[in-house]
């Protein structure tokens, strides 16, 4: 692009010609468009000649009959709608709400874990806070978080990646469990090596994946499994322990209801199964947010209590 084009904090002006020009891309029609802007069609033409100038080619083609626009014009509309977006979203976060924060913002959160404890608190912030608009991601894949733009996350496991603010808010322990029924016709289980003799079920997105690592004290113990049903998410681990198909590694957030009914038991109570903390991610600076400042502080003041 031309130097002369550049978008610096002294060269608002460009502004208008992006504006016009997207204007007119959407109208196809330069007196409409001039019209909407607020300018005459011959303003208009100079600023998107000026525009293509600047852009090294032709955004429209025009005929006697009529104007489309061409591919370099189709790819500059694209990033004029990302800007419109952005602006509105600013114009939204910087408006004054009597003190009631405003925008948009987008969480991202493990599948069974957001379900389970985040979807009830975002219900709770979300009617206290009508202005504020969410977009919830649930998801277990790893997610970079800059190119999906997200602005928080909820993540339980190690974290890898220091460029992020971290505030832990808790742990997830996790429990063995299965169904009475299950376990009533299986075959004993006093050790975690008479796993081997058990069918088992696993979570593909636990890192260790099939080998189940057990403490007691001093002692430690570790069992590679051979499962007899793998699934990539966890409320499907659950339901396949409640149905009876075998023994499961439950977080305590969805098993400890289940056993408080009986539909669960906690196998081997007396080991411990390794426990995963759980953060708050989002980048340097970004709290400063009103709106994001306020899930922030919600979601930390309602986890850090578990």
């Amino acid at each position: 692009m031309n130097k002369s084009f550049e978008l610096t904090p002294t060269r608002l002006r460009e502004l208008r010609e992006l504006r016009g020009f997207a204007v007119a891309a959407r109208r196809l029609n330069f007196s409409q468009a001039a019209r909407e802007v607020g300018c005459t069609p011959s303003v208009l033409s100079r600023r998107i000649a000026a525009l293509e100038h600047a852009v090294g080619g032709k955004l429209f083609l025009r005929s006697t009959r009529r104007m489309t626009l061409t591919a370099r014009g189709e790819q500059l509309l694209v990033h004029c709608r990302r800007l419109e977006a952005v602006v509105t979203d600013l114009a939204a976060d910087l408006r004054p709400q009597h003190g009631e924060p405003a925008g948009r913002l987008c969480l991202q959160m493990p599948a069974a874990y957001g379900r389970y404890r985040i979807a009830p608190l975002l219900a709770s912030f979300m009617r206290r806070h009508p202005l504020i608009r969410v977009e919830a991601v649930y998801d277990d894949a790893f997610v970079d978080m800059v190119e999906a733009k997200i602005d928080l996350a909820v993540r339980v496991g190690k974290l890898a990646d220091a460029q992020w603010v971290a505030r832990r808010v808790g742990t997830m322990r996790r429990l063995l469990c299965a169904s009475p029924e299950y376990l009533a016709s299986g075959p004993p289980l006093a050790d975690p090596a008479d796993l081997k003799a058990h069918r088992c079920i696993a979570f593909s997105g636990l890192r260790t994946g099939t080998l189940w690592q057990f403490s007691q004290q001093r002692r430690r113990r570790s069992v590679r499994i051979d499962p007899v049903l793998t699934c990539n998410d966890a409320q499907a681990v659950r339901d396949a322990a409640l149905a009876g198909v075998g023994i499961a590694l439950q977080g305590d957030y969805m098993a400890e209801p289940l056993i408080a009914e009986g539909r669960l038991v906690e196998v081997l109570p007396d080991w411990q199964i390794s426990a995963s903390p759980i953060h708050l991610l989002w980048l340097p600076g970004a709290d400063r947010t009103p709106a994001l400042r306020h899930l922030i502080d919600d979601l930390v003041g309602a986890l850090s209590t578990d």
